[in-house]
């Protein structure tokens, strides 16, 4: 009985250990067949690169221009125009320059927040808002500001 068992035991290992062979032989000339023939190895497919529509959304301002898919009975909105930039009228009273720094580094304190030459950044003004400026130089009495597009040179109360 023992030597039963013991031959079936034998033909179930070398059964396993011949379908482990053909596995690894298999997988030996699968990749090395396509090295041979010079074709790409199986799995790796190249993926064409498919350009993304850019999606573009306009509201329409008459009815007849288009309708809402979702609201298909609604009446479109008026949309208003932006207001003209012809004369750009820039309110710069507010900005005070309150100090300069001595060389070799010139810094300006404008509204109580110091600025760099060529630095950009937002000022407090008196009405609670803020205004965005850029400091293009710094003189010694003085400084040269970008507000809106608007240049202006900020002197130095007398005083100070």
């Amino acid at each position: 009985m023992n030597k039963t068992l013991h031959l079936k035991t034998a033909a179930k290992v070398s059964f396993i250990v011949a379908l482990f062979g053909m596995i690894a032989f298999n997988q030996a000339s699968a990749s090395d067949a396509p090295a041979k023939r010079g074709a790409k190895p199986l799995g790796i497919l190249p993926v064409p690169e498919v350009a993304i529509p850019r999606s573009e959304f306009t509201v329409p301002a008459l009815p007849s221009d288009g309708r809402n898919p979702f609201f298909p009975q609604s009446t479109p909105a008026r949309v208003p125009l932006p207001p003209s930039s012809k004369d750009p009228t820039v309110d710069t009273t507010s900005i005070v320059l309150n100090g300069i720094t001595s060389p070799p580094k010139r810094t300006a304190m404008i509204n109580g927040r110091t600025f760099e030459p060529g630095e950009e950044g937002e000022v407090r003004i008196p009405s609670g808002g803020k205004m965005l400026i850029k400091v293009e130089e710094i003189k010694a009495e003085s400084a040269i500001i970008l507000v809106g597009g608007v240049r202006r040179e900020l002197r130095l109360r007398a005083g100070v």
